[in-house]
């Protein structure tokens, strides 16, 4: 049972119901999953030491915020990687993929024009568009290792702090990727994700405070 429950509540991290500084009660966890809060505790105990739940001086639990030198390293790996995947993707491109992508801008545009952004619907969706595209590239290698870079830390990175400009140049990205998709331009593709994960990672070195010559020295 206990094994469980610290499974059941990763995959709701994993799944976005939770962003980085988020509270995570007890109670509400043992409620929401139906199980009493002993498992709860325990479960929580376990990703408390994995520094996945922190606890703050009021002693209730958070999910832990991402290290902004974590979140530059990702998308330095990232910017490598995925443009490849999406330079395969766009010879291998069908109607069904081309569908899934209009898909999930629609969940973006929808969350990032709400009166309050639904940063959680962003990421979700977000995610949703690179892991279809990884998917169609028809590589599994390239997939399985992205993902586990992505995932190296259970708190992926989120979209807080993010400007209106900032979400609109990345939603720019995703309708342009979609754009040289439908026209099979394995180079266009290759370009502009290029250019959003670049774009991306900028946007972390901001909301870091990061020096900037640090992104000189990892290229």
């Amino acid at each position: 049972m206990r094994q469980d429950v610290y499974e059941l509540i990763r995959g709701l991290i994993l799944a976005g119901e939770y962003i980085s500084g988020d509270p995570m009660p007890e109670e509400q966890l043992a409620e929401r999953l139906q199980v009493s809060r002993t498992p709860v505790r325990e479960a929580m105990k376990r990703l408390q030491s994995e520094g996945i739940i922190e606890r703050r001086e009021n002693r209730r639990a958070y999910l832990a915020e991402v290290n902004p030198v974590t979140v530059v390293d990702i998308f330095m790996v990232r910017a490598r990687l995925e443009p490849m995947a999406a330079k395969l993707a766009a010879s291998r491109v069908d109607e069904g993929f081309l569908a899934a992508l209009e898909a999930r801008i629609a969940e973006m545009e929808t969350a990032r024009l709400a009166a309050e952004p639904d940063l959680r619907l962003y990421r979700q969706a977000n995610e949703g568009f690179h892991w279809a595209i990884l998917k169609q590239s028809g590589s599994g290698a390239l997939d399985s290792t992205v993902r586990s870079v992505a995932r190296r830390r259970i708190t992926s990175p989120t979209f807080r702090g993010w400007t209106a400009e900032e979400l609109e140049r990345s939603q720019s990205h995703h309708r342009e990727l979609l754009a040289a998709f439908r026209l099979n331009d394995p180079d266009w593709a290759e370009a502009v994700m290029t250019a959003h994960l670049h774009a991306a990672r900028a946007t972390y070195f901001r909301l870091s405070g990061l020096a900037s010559g640090r992104a000189s020295e990892d290229d």
